[in-house]
Parts: structure tokens; sequence; C-alpha cells
């Protein structure tokens, strides 16, 4: 059970709903972290920008923005996030090979290229924090500069995530099936 209940749209005050509604409107329902978040308003309304930037807007193939999600959710350990995304992995037509290497912590190994290369520069930044020349290299060749700036955002943005999502054991919604082995 969650340490803090979400916030339901009648519990903020009227100038703050419109965060509510922004959130609502990006994602399609208010669920996960958000809920939490909304116990400060000003930091979800931020959070959510980043948030819809980097799954929506900057320019990277969905199944690509999907790995460096599932491969940040899993160095987390972060159940709900993992089980989340790897939902949306699969509608984004990521491969269920990819999303259980990344589950069972083997990948890179066996990867189609940009797969591989993408958690190789998340798993290092995530586990040794830095980047060896040679990966963040060849990231930033085949992507640009402003993708790989933007790649990085992408992972921070999921490692605070998985923080809220931790520090307030926020649970699997109804009818979702855990995706990590426990």
């Amino acid at each position: 059970m969650a340490r803090v209940p979400n916030v339901n749209r009648d519990e903020l005050k009227p100038d703050d709903q419109k965060y509510f509604d922004e959130i609502v409107g990006t994602r399609g329902s208010m669920r996960g972290p958000y809920g939490v978040m909304l116990h400060s308003p000003d930091l979800a309304a931020r959070m959510a920008a980043t948030g819809a930037y980097v799954r929506f807007e900057f320019d990277l193939p969905n199944p690509l923005k999907e790995v460096l999600i599932l491969t940040a959710s899993r160095e987390l350990d972060s159940q709900y996030a993992f089980t989340a995304h790897a939902k949306l992995a699969r509608e984004a037509k990521l491969s269920e090979e990819t999303i259980q290497a990344i589950a069972r912590r083997t990948a890179p190994q066996g990867l189609p290229a940009d797969e591989a290369m993408l958690v190789k520069y998340a798993l290092e930044l995530l586990r040794e924090h830095k980047i060896s020349d040679a990966t963040y290299n060849a990231v930033q060749d085949r992507f640009g500069v402003r993708t790989t700036v933007e790649i990085t955002g992408l992972l921070g943005h999921y490692l605070f995530v998985g923080l809220i999502l931790a520090a307030f054991e926020i649970d699997l919604l109804p009818g979702m099936i855990a995706e990590l082995p426990e």
C-alpha cells in the first residue's frame, strides 16, 4: 500500500487543478507517481512536462525510448515502472526478446545494434556514474549531440520517477501483472 494517497482533483486548490488536468491530458488518467507528486503541484507539473517531452516529443523512435526507460526502471528494480513500460514497449513493437533481456539483466548481449548501444550507455551511466569515451562517441555519432542530451534527460527523468515510486511504495495498479523477477 502506498505511503501517501493519490491527490484527487477536488483536493487541490482551484489554481492547481490545471496541473491535474494537464497530467491527465497527456497520460489519459492519473496514475503511478503523479498522483503522489501532486502533493507538490508545482513539482508534479514540472515533472509531467519533462515526462511528456522525453516520452512523446524528442526525436528518437519509441521502441528505443522504451529500451532506455526499461533499462533505467530495471536498474532501480522498479516493478511499477518496468511493468507499465513493458506493456508500452510491446505496443511500440519492441521485441519480447529485448524486454526479457533487460528484465533478466542479460542485455546488451544479443540485442540489435541501436538497442545494445543505448543499453550500454544507460548501464555505464547508471552503474558506473560515467560513460566511456567509446560508448559516448558511439551514441553521439549515431544520434547527434542534441539527441544524446535528450537520451540522458530521459534516463534522468525515469530515475526521478523510480525514486518517487520507491519512496512512496506505489503499488501496481489492479490488473497489472509484475514483469520483473522477484
